[in-house]
């Protein structure tokens, strides 16, 4: 007789099996769209206020390429 919680770590594993696999092929994440994803939530809770919209856009192209910039800014 298993376990309850056995039970349905297993169906969880047999329901993604297939990415679970894939990832262990690939190596491959979504991590990097997560974090720019936080970035300008982030951004958009302290700059609840900005009344310009092309301001808001601009802060969040220099926040999302913030390491392009740095590369750009050494040169």
């Amino acid at each position: 007789m298993q376990h309850q919680a056995v039970k349905e770590c297993l169906k969880t594993l047999k329901n993604w099996e297939l990415e679970i696999v894939n990832y262990h092929r690939s190596r491959y994440t979504n991590a990097v769209v997560e974090g720019r994803h936080n970035k300008i939530k982030a951004l958009q809770r302290r700059h609840y206020f900005t009344r310009n919209p092309n301001v808001y856009h601009q802060r969040i192209l220099v926040e999302c390429n913030e390491d392009y910039m740095d590369q750009y800014m050494e040169m």
